[in-house]
């Protein structure tokens, strides 16, 4: 959904047609590109909200409330009824920016293109050809991986550790961050 969302947001305006009426009105095409991937990034963050919101509303009808196991690389770690939600709204905060990442790739794609089935398809196999990279064990493979934001997405799961990793997070964080950047500049440039 937030490949398909983020892929149409420049690359839909340019299909239908609509760039020279926007590019005509009194806004900079940098508010342009700006608002349209705020616009972005709000959807993506609303449906983290959205998919949080469901998961834990159904997850407690479901399977009740209580202590949380959970079976990771340490063994089965048990989580106190009181020290479970701030780690899943930590958890889902992290996902929001490394879903935002995305988003950030698709819609640079988008600014590429007139097509917006192009940067939904360039997306998606960035995110598999990185993933399949990251899993072979190759010395400059390696070296690269560091670098790759795929290497990151699934950071949110540091949240369910004990004690957490605040500096891996944190991280974690910035290089997400940094890539949101990367991408919005690009865009930007290659919009103007």
């Amino acid at each position: 959904l937030i490949t398909l969302v983020s892929g149409d947001l420049l690359a839909g305006e340019a299909s239908a047609g609509t760039y020279r009426m926007l590019v005509t009105r009194p806004i900079s095409r940098t508010q342009i590109v700006t608002s349209k991937f705020l616009a972005g990034i709000i959807y993506t963050t609303l449906l983290i909200i959205w998919l949080a919101l469901t998961s834990l509303i159904l997850g407690s009808i479901i399977l009740g409330t209580g202590e949380l196991l959970v079976a990771n690389s340490q063994g089965i770690i048990v989580f106190s009824k009181d020290d479970i939600l701030w780690r899943f709204l930590c958890a889902y905060a992290f996902a929001a920016l490394s879903m935002s990442v995305v988003a950030s790739l698709a819609f640079l794609f988008s600014a590429l293109v007139e097509n917006a089935i192009g940067p939904i398809i360039t997306t998606m196999a960035v995110i598999i050809v990185f993933l399949i990279l990251s899993a072979i064990p190759v010395e400059f493979i390696k070296s690269i991986k560091p670098f790759l934001f795929t290497n990151y997405l699934l950071d949110w799961m540091l949240m369910f550790k004990d004690p957490i990793d605040t500096l891996e997070i944190l991280k974690s964080v910035a290089i997400l961050f940094v890539h949101i950047v990367i991408f919005y500049f690009l865009a930007l440039f290659i919009f103007n």
